[in-house]
């Protein structure tokens, strides 16, 4: 039997060892490949789960404000028949409808406009206003939103069901409350009919439609109780099935869970869905967003078949490389050949190495150059500093032909303040080994500056080096400029006093219109203070959009007016040049229009359907005075000057005279109440800004 001799031994190890590299090499692809899918469907998965949480979120957001606004459409509506007899609404019915059908307006679920009606305690119509005809014999005792504001301990506001109108076909939800202040001589608190708001199910599928981001996502609002209000898609008759109580999604709502995910097929349509659910904020009801399974994995195989067409051919190349690697390995033989091989590799190494360096080093000096950081050496006895160029140009110098600069030009350009400081940190150095200061510098102008002296900010680090003898002759270091860094910080501390400033004035604003508000019942007390409330919200949105610096008098103006009004002014003309008001005056003018419009409304020309209002104003430089003029016309008649000031007029003192030292006067003329104001320009017109120099 022959003995393998190690050479041969030591080949056939080689051997395998090679074969086992080539195997890995030629199946790495196909494992790359294969990791690259599994988290390609990770993050598919992931990716549909976040689209579908921002088009829920998106959704209840816009569920929410639609919903709000139809409460706002309530109160108006109720606001109109306060102090009215079931009787006198029906006599004045032609007038209480073309009210009701502005107050509907534009509605915000696609564009159509809404129906509002109002019902007496029998659930007999008396009034409604909107695009489709009700009959006055049509039953609406059965509803169910009748029924759950009759009892006693009824909702504030109430979500009903699904419904399909006798007269027009079109399926709605309705969004009602009871009637308050009703002159039918019932006793306070009592059951008096309702006022209900009927969003129609196309309408609402139509403007749902447009927030899901895919083309096979679908968006649906739901009560907590399964009844599906509208969906994406839905047909003006389609009344959606309510979902089992069983359903995986119904139990969450009862569990009252704010937001979820879920992977279920869709109670909707049967297709299997990825689902999120989110909460509409401050109503029972909750809006879904889903995209069908099939559409995650089509976008999962789209993505694995370009990875696939790059993969696949690149295993063939190595399987066809390591192929020629083998072929060629059997070919290389021989003691000279390996020696020869092993020689070039050792130079090729060491080329390489001395290469690497010079490059390294070659890249460190560009960094330090575009980083500006300056090094430098201190003779800790002769104290003669060595410079390199960066440091110099750091200081605003020019370099000096043996680059050192002396003890006195050196501390000459220290701020006076720190130069302490260095001497104390050179002094620990001594000590512990390590210097470390941030101070401040003067740097002169170089010639091709402009100006005086610059004040920079440097952070320094250096090192004692010791000799052999254990003694420290010399200290090493760095230079970088954190101007940058400490003005950041400067101003980040300015901003953090500036928020808690503006959070405190704006805590004293809600107080003040708490303070301001009277009333003789809770609902009106709550009514006038949400308002008002309102108000100082939407001044300060406008004041978060120009980053707190002010906003411009007509939008602010027609923003006012017109949401107190509706989207259409065609009862109000608003005209003034342009005029940029300071963050200070915003919130004052807000409040006052707010109660100028809200007194027109209530009392004046903008309580009837022919009333107008024109505001304008004009700025009057030589004087120093912006003048307002509020005149109203073809409202209620007036009977003269009010024997006393009226809330209204207390309103208009505090913030337009106390708090922006302006003069209020008003005229009662036949044709309606005219207000005339007079405001400082100084206190009410934002300064230009200014370029400072530093």
């Amino acid at each position: 039997m022959t003995t393998p001799q190690p050479d041969t031994m030591a080949a056939r190890t080689a051997d395998r060892a090679l074969i086992a590299l080539l195997v890995m090499v030629t199946t790495l692809p196909l494992l790359l490949l294969a990791l690259s899918a599994w988290t390609s469907w990770q993050q598919s998965w992931a990716a549909a789960a976040n689209t579908m949480e921002r088009a829920a979120d998106a959704g209840a957001e816009y569920a929410r404000r639609v919903l709000d606004g139809h409460a706002l459409r309530l109160e108006r509506a109720n606001d109109l028949l306060e102090g009215l007899a079931d009787a006198e609404i029906r006599a004045r019915a032609d007038h209480l409808q073309t009210a009701f059908r502005r107050i509907a307006g534009e509605a915000q679920l696609g564009q159509v406009p809404l129906n509002i009606f109002a019902f007496d305690r029998n659930a007999a119509l008396l009034v409604g206003g909107g695009v489709l005809p009700v009959s006055q014999q049509e039953g609406f005792d059965e509803r169910d939103y009748v029924a759950a504001l009759r009892v006693p301990g009824a909702p504030r506001i109430y979500l009903s069901r699904v419904h399909v109108g006798l007269m027009g076909g079109r399926a709605y939800f309705a969004v009602s409350r009871r009637r308050h202040g009703a002159a039918n001589g019932l006793p306070r608190g009592s059951y008096d009919g309702i006022i209900m708001v009927a969003a129609f199910l196309d309408s609402a599928g139509a403007a749902l439609g447009r927030l899901p981001p895919g083309a096979g996502d679908a968006t649906a609002l739901i009560r907590e109780d399964g009844e599906i209000l509208a969906r994406s898609g839905s047909s003006a008759s389609e009344a959606i099935p309510r979902m089992a109580p069983d359903d995986p999604i119904v139990q969450a709502m009862a569990r009252g869970q704010e937001h979820c995910l879920i992977r279920v097929v869709s109670p909707i349509d049967g297709v299997p869905r990825f689902l999120a659910l989110r909460r509409v904020e401050g109503w029972p009801a909750y809006v879904l967003a889903g995209r069908p399974d099939a559409a995650v994995m089509s976008e999962w195989w789209q993505i694995v078949a370009g990875q696939s067409a790059i993969a696949i051919p690149a295993w063939g190349m190595l399987v066809a490389m390591t192929t020629l690697v083998w072929r060629r390995k059997r070919a290389l033989a021989g003691a000279n050949a390996a020696l020869e091989a092993r020689v070039t590799s050792r130079t090729a190494e060491l080329t390489t190495r001395s290469e690497a360096l010079a490059e390294s080093e070659a890249r460190l000096r560009l960094a330090q150059e575009a980083a500006m950081v300056g090094t430098w050496e201190l003779d800790l006895a002769t104290r003669r500093r060595h410079w390199s160029n960066e440091q110099f140009w750091l200081y605003g110098l020019h370099p000096s032909s043996d680059g050192c600069l002396g003890e006195g030009l050196f501390y000459a350009m220290v701020h006076p303040e720190d130069r302490a400081l260095i001497r104390q940190a050179e002094a620990r150095a001594r000590e512990i080994g390590e210097f470390e200061a941030e101070f401040r510098i003067l740097r002169p102008a170089l010639e091709q500056d402009e100006g005086g002296p610059e004040l920079r900010w440097l952070l320094s680090r250096g090192r004692i080096i010791r000799g052999r003898d254990g003694v420290g002759d010399r200290m090493v270091g760095v230079n970088v400029d954190i101007t940058s860094r400490r003005l950041g910080e400067e101003r980040r501390d300015l901003v953090a006093r500036e928020v808690a400033h503006r959070a405190r004035n704006a805590l004293q604003l809600v107080l003040s219109a708490v303070r301001m508000t009277k009333a003789d019942t809770v609902p009106e007390f709550e009514r006038l203070l949400r308002g008002r409330i309102c108000a100082l919200s939407r001044a300060q949105a406008m004041l978060a959009e120009s980053g707190g610096l002010g906003a411009d008098l007509r939008s602010l103006a027609e923003g006012e007016v017109s949401t107190l009004v509706g989207a259409s002014l065609t009862q109000v003309a608003i005209e003034g040049p342009s005029l940029e008001v300071p963050h200070w005056a915003v919130q004052p003018l807000s409040m006052a229009l707010h109660e100028m419009t809200t007194n027109a409304l209530k009392y004046g020309a903008l309580s009837t359907p022919q009333g107008r209002v024109s505001l304008s104003w004009v700025v009057d430089e030589a004087a120093g005075l912006l003048r307002l003029r509020w005149a109203e016309a073809d409202g209620p008649a007036i009977a003269g000057k009010p024997e006393r000031a009226g809330f209204g007029t207390r309103v208009l003192e505090a913030t337009l005279a106390s708090q922006l030292g302006g003069r209020v006067s008003r005229e009662w003329t036949a044709e309606g109440l005219i207000l005339l104001v007079t405001l400082p320009l100084a206190r009410v017109r934002r300064a230009a800004k200014v370029a400072l120099t530093v």
